[in-house]
């Protein structure tokens, strides 16, 4: 009777109605507001989930674990090339500069393989990340020429973009995968692998019971997954999860339309904001240097004189000569370097409105350190034409003539406030590392100390010096007749398999057609000279 009233009251019908209507409306606006906020990917976004999981997977093993030629050089080919079809997918219009960088990035892949200088390896992989990710920027942002605010760009493209996105792939591959038949067979698959886990176990304890040939097959399968190698494998795995995220985050960031782009009038209030130092306080400070450098430099006169003649002052012995206050020049260079940065960024009367006395300081102090690096660059000359050439001569003589070329862009700059400094020092310092990188340094120290030593400039020739260099050097000193491969094999450590580039390949053929040593491309029959008695 109460079920039949409550059936035909209009009143409690009326009731019921209204409460389901309003929960109804409250969980649609909720799923509603859900799905506003759960991002929609394209096709691409989602296929890119999966392909930059497998690269970060490769990036973690290959290029930074073990930095292999070939394969780093694939890595890298690799994610250039996905990250143009990317730009592409997303409508991005290339610009003449976007081309140039992606020419530039395709020509620095190749270093990994071409050299087995880890020295060189190791910096092409610092520069390739950060100008890989800056070529993800100017793309994006379709630039035409390098960003007047290259630091906030690059702050944007390597922190903000792909930490703010961090989780974009996860969310990716889930819109990927949801709802599809795929995911409800690998749902199925996976309950019939739990199921079948506890049979299998028995069934394999029988077979290995039953049969020697079956328990040694079995036995080399867990000692494999359970192995050292396997545990590495796996925990490079985990170490690439945290990178595919990044560097998903990275490129869905960057093309983003509500994405935070670089405001140029912020990034000029923060210039502004940083001029609070008066001109004068920063006159008084550098007076006293320059004072210094001009007494220096007169009473030094002789003494620098003898580096561009050739000719040692007196008292002094080539190597007392070259060395002294060689080192000490370059941390000089390098003061002065930031005593210009900081005049420039922090004084009052700074950037375009530079004042008259404001160039003259800069023009003054970036004369005197070309100066210095001059007389520094002319004694490393004429050291090493007295005792060779050895990788930290090389490399600081690169070094102090970028910083020659750093001092002339900013003396241009000075009288010339509208120039884009940061695409011209971006432009002299891929041309410096390019000649760094593709001019193989260790071959041509080898080629240096045998030539002059056969000339009779140098008294004897380091033959240790020489199989310590990677194997481009070893490689022309074997041609030049300094080294024999049994050299080679007994003290250089050539390892082929494991670099994989060309110059480790050339040397390790080398040893096994010249030496007559079993095993000989092994990692076991590389020997160390100590051990050689």
């Amino acid at each position: 009777m109460n079920n039949t009233d409550n059936i035909i009251n209009p009143d409690n019908t009326a009731d019921f109605s209204e409460s389901d209507e309003n929960s109804i409306i409250e969980n649609s606006d909720t799923s509603s507001i859900e799905s506003e906020n759960r991002p929609v990917f394209t096709l691409t976004q989602k296929i890119f989930a999966f392909i930059f999981a497998v690269l970060a997977f490769v990036f973690v093993e290959f290029v930074v674990f073990r930095m292999a030629g070939f394969i780093a050089t694939g890595f890298y080919i690799a994610v250039i090339t996905s990250a143009i079809v990317f730009l592409k997918k997303n409508n991005c219009r290339f610009t003449k500069i976007n081309a140039i960088m992606a020419v530039i990035l395709y020509l620095f892949s190749i270093v990994f393989s071409i050299t087995d200088n880890m020295l060189i390896k190791f910096l092409d992989f610092v520069f390739l990340f950060f100008y890989g990710a800056y070529f993800v920027y100017s793309a994006a942002e379709e630039s035409k020429e390098t960003e007047r605010f290259l630091p906030f760009a690059l702050c944007k493209v390597i922190f903000e973009y792909p930490f703010s996105n961090f989780g974009m792939q996860v969310l990716a591959a889930k819109s990927a995968v949801r709802n599809s038949k795929f995911t409800h067979n690998l749902k199925l698959i996976i309950i019939g692998l739990v199921l079948a886990g506890i049979p299998t176990i028995v069934v394999a304890g029988l077979l290995s019971s039953a049969d020697d040939n079956i328990k040694n097959f079995l036995n080399g399968i867990f000692d494999g997954i359970l192995s050292e190698d396997g545990f590495t494998v796996f925990l490079h795995f985990i170490l690439s999860l945290p990178c595919g995220l990044y560097l998903y985050g990275m490129f869905y960031g960057s093309f983003r339309k509500d994405r935070n782009r670089l405001n140029y009038e912020n990034c000029e209030a923060v210039q502004n904001g940083a001029r609070f130092v008066d001109n004068i306080i920063l006159y008084t400070a550098v007076t006293p240097i320059l004072i210094l450098y001009v007494i220096f430099f007169i009473s030094q006169g002789s003494y620098f004189l003898s580096a561009f003649t050739g000719s040692l002052p007196d008292g002094y012995s080539y190597s007392e000569y070259a060395r002294k206050g060689f080192f000490e020049l370059c941390a000089v260079t390098v003061i002065n370097l930031f005593a210009i940065i900081i005049m420039s960024v922090f004084a009052k009367k700074g950037g375009k409105s530079k004042s008259g006395t404001m160039k003259t300081y800069i023009t003054i102090i970036s004369v005197f350190t070309i100066i210095l690096i001059a007389v520094d660059i002319s004694k490393m000359v004429m050291y090493i034409s007295e005792f060779g050439l050895t990788r930290l001569r090389f490399y600081t003589t690169w070094f102090m003539l970028l910083c020659a070329a750093i001092f002339v862009l900013v003396i241009v700059r000075t009288f010339r406030p509208e120039m884009n400094i940061a695409g011209k020092l971006t432009g002299a310092f891929v041309i410096m590392f390019g000649l760094l990188c593709f001019s193989s340094p260790d071959s041509l120290i080898a080629a240096y100390n045998i030539e002059m030593y056969n000339a009779g400039y140098l008294e004897e020739l380091d033959t240790s010096l020489l199989l310590d260099l990677s194997a481009d050097g070893i490689l022309t000193a074997y041609r030049k007749g300094a080294v024999s491969a049994d050299d080679i094999y007994r003290y250089s450590d050539v390892n082929p398999y494991e670099k994989m580039d060309i110059p480790s390949i050339r040397a390790g053929i080398l040893i096994k057609n010249l030496v007559d040593i079993p095993e000989i491309m092994s990692e076991s029959s590389v020997k160390n000279p100590s051990s050689d008695s």
